[in-house]
């Protein structure tokens, strides 16, 4: 990490209002890089899928369970207490769009926000003065909005919403002024990569001085089987020059990481479903788990097992690992129950109580 990066992360991280928060971080920080045993840094939470917008490649509803026991706050606080004892220092939430759920204020204060950075990843559209105030006395930190393209009508057309474009980017603005921090979430495909609307968006980053998160494309969702999305061999490398010709700014989820480079699934990142679920990523749709049958300990435990899992895959298993998509993560594509269990895709896993 270089020392422009890390200003840049602890731009984002440190939050004077919150002195818990400091401790905590600088003990994750001593355990990665002197002790190299990075702790479970992120946790993602899916409040639920419903949302305001249409989105070109929403997955939402495939991991939708309509009836299903969701998480209550108490079970937000339960589980975030298990994941800080395993070292998280950071809750994430999303959704669908988590700015129309009404228990949302309950599930921030469940999950300790004086000391862990909180992060919110929304379209913006539904952002103005009065909810981003809201969001900061609850303790939201960061606000990962997601932006497809600088050109209005190719974002409003990806998200489904004429005038979605305006909105976001009066969010963004707003959100600045009131010392919130900002995140793009840009997803990028062979197609779009080097358009006009990236480098737009590449170039307003580097304008505010904000962190850009190109994500890369999955065949999941309303983009099932697409594989004319799939990055090249050429996209990769093209995305690693950007992101050492952007440095501290433009990165991937490999460059978050307090540990080594590489996926940070199960070690550094889990994601929950609304139902308990527990997955290693928002893309991989396969649950190593459920809260309401065993502790996050346990769940992750049972995820390092795995091969693919046990140490910094230097590839996205997700995007662009081709050999784990054909053999397991494949099997997930035409399945009407998802997430699937892992012992239903993986052959020979142990059975971690």
């Amino acid at each position: 990490m270089t020392i422009r990066e890390f200003k840049q992360n602890f731009k984002y991280a440190f939050r004077p209002h919150k002195p818990k928060l400091f401790f905590r971080l600088a003990w994750a920080l001593i355990k990665s890089k002197i002790f190299r045993k990075p702790p479970l840094r992120y946790v993602d939470f899916a409040i639920d899928f419903d949302c305001n917008l249409r989105c070109s490649h929403c997955f939402a509803t495939a991991l939708k369970k309509p009836g299903k026991k969701q998480m209550a706050p108490k079970d937000y606080e339960r589980v975030a207490d298990e994941c800080m004892k395993l070292g998280t220092v950071n809750f994430s939430f999303q959704g669908g769009e988590p700015l129309m759920f009404k228990n949302l204020p309950e599930i921030l204060k469940a999950c300790k926000p004086d000391r862990n950075v909180i992060s919110l990843t929304t379209n913006g559209t539904l952002l103005n003065i009065e909810r981003i105030k809201q969001l900061k006395t609850l303790g939201v930190d960061i606000l990962t909005i997601s932006l497809d393209s600088s050109i209005p009508k190719e974002h409003d057309a990806f998200r489904g919403m004429e005038g979605a474009f305006e909105k976001t980017i009066s969010g963004i603005k707003i959100a600045l002024k009131e010392g919130l921090n900002v995140t793009l979430g840009t997803v990028v495909t062979h197609q779009t990569l080097r358009s006009e609307g990236i480098n737009g968006i590449i170039k307003l980053a580097l304008e505010l001085e904000l962190n850009l998160n190109l994500i890369l494309p999955v065949p999941i969702g309303r983009w099932h089987n697409n594989l004319d999305i799939a990055l090249t061999k050429e996209d990769l490398d093209y995305i690693d020059e950007l992101t050492k010709k952007y440095v501290p700014y433009v990165r991937t989820d490999f460059q978050a990481n307090l540990g080594e480079y590489g996926c940070g699934a199960a070690k550094e990142i889990l994601y929950l479903t609304p139902y308990g679920d527990v997955l290693v990523c928002p893309f991989i749709h396969i649950s190593f788990g459920n809260v309401f049958e065993d502790s996050i300990e346990t769940i992750r435990k049972r995820a390092l097992q795995n091969p693919y899992l046990s140490y910094y895959h230097q590839q996205c298993l997700a995007s662009t690992d081709k050999e784990f998509i054909e053999k397991y993560l494949g099997k997930t594509y035409n399945s009407d129950e998802l997430p699937l269990k892992a012992d239903k895709v993986f052959d020979n896993l142990k059975v971690i109580k």
